[in-house]
């Protein structure tokens, strides 16, 4: 095992090291205002996370981010466990998850910006984003489960919370992990979008439009790289928290 996982690191390793040689020679053969060389992008990366100020532009990102992926998880689990329990109300919501899903993220964004701060857009399109994507996984998962289990539970009288824990979860545990992973990236570049867009006071966002706005090509690269493996960092750790309360 030790020495599989030695391999792995060792490939992944060489995967990025390939990457950046890619990135070197593209950048020789480029005008370094539109393509810099990573051997500056990289000493630039950690002048930055020696500045206290990028620390609190990502964790402003961070905190609208998460606020608006954990108010569209619930929302979401919310909904889906509405339309499962009522075919009704399955009907009704459907359209406006279609929309929710279908419109682009700028038109959101633009629409936002007529009522909301700047602060406030980004929470708003990482909610919009999240709800359509975990939602539908959510009723997919609790529309999969063995109704054969259900009726034996009815039958030997067995609690609600015996059925999430034995029946539902298992059947829905899949789902939303998959929606998760995927929702939480979403919601990530969705709301450095709207960072980028609006230019709130913080944010990551507001980092990266200063350094287009100034033509700033090395800062560019270092935010976009920084934000990259921010996204990362947050999707793994709200995965990690996410199997334990599943589990």
């Amino acid at each position: 095992m030790k020495t599989f996982t030695i391999k792995d690191n060792v490939k992944k390793f060489l995967t990025v090291l390939f990457w950046i040689l890619i990135w070197q020679v593209v950048s020789l053969f480029t005008e370094e205002i539109l393509f810099v060389s990573p051997f500056k992008v990289l000493p630039k990366i950690f002048e930055n996370l020696g500045d206290l100020n990028f620390y609190q532009n990502l964790l402003s990102t961070v905190l609208k981010v998460s606020w608006g992926f954990i108010l569209g998880l619930i929302a979401a689990l919310f909904l889906g466990g509405l339309s499962y329990r009522f075919k009704v109300f399955q009907e009704l919501i459907s359209p406006l998850i279609l929309f929710l899903k279908s419109v682009p993220v700028v038109s959101f964004i633009m629409l936002a910006w007529l009522f909301l701060s700047p602060q406030g857009i980004p929470v708003l399109i990482s909610f919009i984003i999240v709800v359509p994507i975990v939602y539908l996984n959510f009723y997919e998962g609790l529309s999969r489960v063995d109704k054969s289990y259900l009726n034996m539970a009815e039958v030997f009288n067995v609690g609600l919370w015996k059925k999430v824990e034995y029946i539902y979860l298992p059947s829905v545990r899949g789902y939303l992990l998959s929606a998760v992973e995927l929702s939480i990236g979403m919601a990530w570049k969705s709301g450095l979008a709207a960072e980028v867009i609006t230019f709130p006071e913080f944010g990551l966002g507001a980092l990266i439009y200063n350094s287009k706005l100034y033509l700033d090509t090395v800062n560019l690269f270092a935010y976009t790289i920084m934000a990259v493996v921010s996204c990362y960092i947050l999707e793994k750790g709200v995965l990690y928290i996410i199997r334990r309360i599943l589990k």
